[in-house]
């Protein structure tokens, strides 16, 4: 059985976390929540440096918001329950778009073939993957055929950690525009300080 990753967003503002998650509006006009983000542990990919390094949070840790929409998902048999669960602390913004700078995890030579079927995804993975050493022994010829490409596992890895951070940006700028206006505040003193992703395990 998968083993699930749900994350949950959560701001900091006036000594207080509150969830910043978004909502959608069904067709019987009920609002659903949004996970941040939810991946089985077979396709973590770059997220796996934050799993890794998380820190256990207990439920009273939780934004009040977090707690209560984790008390609305819940059966009623196993609410009592939230209370015993272990909750986690991936990291701040910051720790995320930190990830989009790390070193790619392969880099070889591939044909052009390959990297033209995974861009147009047809393919999600490269069946033949060459060294330097390798594309030398080749004859002159089959080596334009060969070109030096850099990837993460799973392939779109990447591109879901840019997701991520523009996602949580976009909440933020929303979760700060429904701060009230205080008159004689700083602008400082009206935004959230920080940001920090939360998950749990299903």
């Amino acid at each position: 059985m998968s083993v699930y990753y749900d994350f949950f967003a959560e701001a900091y503002y006036n000594g207080k976390w509150y969830n910043i998650d978004f909502f959608t509006m069904g067709q019987t006009g009920k609002l659903k929540h949004q996970y941040l983000y939810t991946v089985s542990r077979s396709f973590l990919g770059r997220l796996s440096t934050v799993i890794d390094h998380a820190v256990p949070l207990k439920y009273e840790d939780l934004a009040e918001g977090t707690r209560k929409l984790l008390r609305e998902d819940a059966q009623p048999q196993y609410e009592d329950s939230l209370e015993l669960e272990t909750f986690f602390y991936a990291g701040d913004l910051h720790d995320f778009e930190a990830l989009l700078d790390a070193p790619y995890e392969f880099e070889y030579f591939v044909t052009r073939n390959q990297v033209a079927a995974l861009e147009a995804h047809l393919i999600d993975d490269f069946s033949e993957c060459l060294t330097a050493k390798d594309v030398i022994e080749l004859p002159e010829a089959a080596r334009d055929e060969y070109v030096l490409y850099h990837w993460d596992y799973p392939t779109n890895s990447r591109q879901i950690v840019q997701q991520l951070v523009d996602k949580l940006h976009e909440q933020l700028d929303f979760f700060n525009d429904s701060i009230p206006y205080q008159p004689g505040a700083s602008s400082t003193d009206q935004r959230a300080s920080s940001v920090r992703v939360v998950y749990r395990l299903s």
